[in-house]
């Protein structure tokens, strides 16, 4: 019988999001031929961590912590742990590589900038890949697995994609707010603090780019929408034993209501709501900077009920 708890959820929830800001991120920068540096730069200085905590999870997870090297002795295919581990440690690692060269970039003659520029741009396209990675496999640790709520269909990995991604843009969004009161604010000594850690003076991220972000997060909400309506109707139709009983816990049993206030409305309708309503606005208005932050909140706090439930239900 598997017994996946908390820390399941907030690992899923962790790894996707920090894969999925820096995808978001890095699709925005190469969009406008470069123009978002500052917006990958965020994404990678906010997804360390997460990942960090991540890896701390998953130590946590395996009840005897100290063996955890073990699972850096073997790569196996077929094993979603050793799978899961590898693309977490691969990411920290292009990640670290790439926070280093940004530090140094602005610190050296023109002609080593120039290489670790290059340097930058491809380690971005390897951390491309592992991001993609990430995000998939929080969904596919699950789908291979024997339980009727999550085996056999491609629809939860990709709502758990499309829900890694949202929330990837939803923690870009605040985190480039933030950023941006930050440099506009008063406190010198944090702004010089922030300096030296990214290596520049260069760290906001334009008001515009904050507003298309949330646009973008709207989009990609109506996709995880249809995909969690499509996933729904594959559990009522499928001749997989247990399946409508396992969404029955969703809908109408023991964890309807969080599924319904958390997933359906947190995540999805209530931030898709306020990202219409305020789309194409200024967010240099305080109610529509307002809005547009409540609607990240949502969906981040959403991702992890989503994550929550789907697990739950799975075990029951």
């Amino acid at each position: 019988m598997i017994t996946w708890g908390a820390i399941l959820w907030l690992y899923l929830w962790l790894a996707g999001m920090a894969g999925g800001a820096f995808f978001a991120a890095f699709v925005a920068d190469r969009f406008t031929g470069g123009g978002n540096k500052s917006l990958l730069r965020l994404a990678t200085y906010t997804g360390i961590p997460m990942a960090v905590i991540g890896v701390l999870l998953l130590v946590i997870d395996l009840g005897q912590p100290l063996r955890f090297w073990h699972l850096f002795t073997q790569f196996k295919v077929i094993s979603p742990m050793s799978m899961g581990t590898w693309i977490l440690l691969g990411w920290l690692i292009v990640a670290f590589t790439m926070v280093i060269a940004w530090w140094f970039e602005n610190r050296v003659a023109e002609g080593t900038a120039r290489r670790l520029r290059g340097l930058i741009g491809f380690m971005g396209w390897i951390n491309l890949v592992f991001s993609v990675l990430l995000i998939a496999y929080t969904g596919v640790l699950l789908a291979v697995s024997s339980q009727s709520l999550w085996a056999g269909t491609v629809l939860l990995p990709a709502l758990f994609v499309a829900s890694a991604i949202s929330t990837g843009i939803a923690v870009l969004v605040i985190a480039a707010v933030i950023a941006n009161a930050i440099s506009k604010g008063s406190l010198v000594e944090l702004k010089l603090a922030i300096n030296q850690l990214f290596g520049s003076t260069d760290w906001t991220v334009p008001n515009r780019t904050v507003a298309r972000l949330a646009e973008a997060d709207a989009i990609v909400i109506v996709v995880e929408l249809a995909v969690l309506i499509g996933y729904a109707i594959w559990l009522t139709i499928s001749t997989m034993a247990g399946a409508g009983e396992a969404l029955g816990l969703l809908t109408t049993g023991a964890l309807a209501a969080p599924f319904w206030v958390g997933v359906v409305v947190l995540a999805l309708l209530a931030p898709l709501a306020l990202d219409i309503a305020n789309w194409g606005k200024e967010i240099e208005k305080k109610a529509v900077l307002r809005a547009i932050l409540t609607s990240s909140t949502c969906v981040i706090l959403g991702g992890l009920v989503l994550r929550a439930v789907i697990v739950m239900a799975g075990q029951m």
